[in-house]
């Protein structure tokens, strides 16, 4: 989500060269255009960032999505955007639009039809107009690109996960394994590690004063901060990552053939990017996390699940808001 566009200046007409010992005014002139394309960089990447974000909260805040649609529409250049999505039928519908479609009769626009994808599948489209006389620019193409990706990474998550929520053995909240899917699913990792000595790490995420939370807003937006919740982790895991919902305000993640030092790595990782996310109606949330590692923390479920409890409840002690496992990882 780094690139983002620069609208290119107009190549200015040669000037002569100045004469010598006359001061030189073209440096200035370079640094105060890559200060503007900075800034032009920023605010994209900024405004893709928080169209993503939108995107996994839409449900409860549906006017996010709009606001991040018209920052995307700025940082395009464009007139117009559609974001359009696959409906129950299978076929694409228009979502969300932002700007103005209507043109003249004969007034030709360039309009810019992307595919979103998520893997091979495609959820949905987003489509821009652009402004009158205009033309894509390279630069423009490549934050069009970037975005296609990450929105139909957020999209297509954000339908699996919709889908999920009506499979028996799925939390229906979240749409993830609940908790004796994640006890099967820790039982079968586990048995891969006693027959092939494959190393696995098991982290457990626990949102903070999640009761209080609940309290305050609700039970409904308790729960879309859940379900919120499981599309950012899963958008930050890999495909052979396992990611559960045992449970209250916690996630477990299951991270196959990883050593308890790379493990604990990716749980501070998962931690600071629900840390990081901004949820609709509540804000950012504090996030405490721990880990345990089979063989090293044992080759059984209930060991395994012992040191998670214990790593977790060291977090509290030490103030939360870190990741902690109940027995370090060493580093030889």
């Amino acid at each position: 989500m780094k690139a983002s566009p620069r609208v290119p200046r107009a190549r200015p007409e040669p000037a002569a060269r100045p004469a010598a010992g006359a001061p030189d005014a073209a440096p200035a002139v370079r640094a105060t255009d890559l200060r503007g394309a900075g800034a032009e960089r920023r605010r994209a990447s900024r405004s893709l960032w928080q169209a993503c974000e939108a995107l996994l909260s839409a449900a409860v805040e549906p006017r996010a999505l709009d606001r991040a649609l018209a920052e995307l529409r700025d940082a395009f250049a464009c007139d117009a955007v559609v974001l359009r999505a696959r409906g129950p039928a299978g076929a694409l519908e228009p979502w969300r639009a932002c700007g103005d479609w209507q043109t003249r009769p004969g007034a030709l626009r360039d309009c810019l039809t992307v595919p979103l994808l998520c893997g091979r599948e495609q959820v949905g489209t987003l489509d821009l107009l652009a402004r009158p006389g205009g033309r894509w620019q390279p630069a423009q193409l490549g934050l069009v690109r970037v975005a296609s990706g990450a929105l139909g990474a957020a999209l297509g998550a954000r339908f699996e996960l919709e889908r999920l929520r009506r499979q028996p053995g799925r939390d229906r909240a979240t749409g993830l394994p609940d908790a004796r899917a994640f006890r099967e699913r820790l039982d079968q990792e586990l048995a891969r590690v006693r027959l092939h000595g494959a190393p696995l790490a098991v982290a457990v995420l626990e949102l903070d004063r999640f009761a209080a939370l609940a309290r305050r807003y609700g039970a409904a937006v308790a729960r879309a901060v859940l379900g919120e919740a499981a599309l950012v982790l899963r958008l930050a895991l890999r495909e052979a990552d396992v990611l559960a919902s045992p449970g209250g305000a916690r996630f477990a993640v299951l991270l196959p053939e990883t050593e308890p030092v790379p493990g604990l790595r990716v749980a501070e990782r998962l931690r600071r990017t629900l840390e990081e996310h901004r949820f609709a109606r509540v804000g950012r949330l504090a996030v405490s996390a721990g880990l345990s590692a089979s063989p090293r923390d044992g080759l059984e479920s209930v060991e395994i699940l012992d040191h998670l409890a214990r790593a977790l409840a060291l977090a509290a002690k030490a103030g939360r808001r870190r990741t902690l496992a109940a027995e370090p990882p060493s580093v030889h």
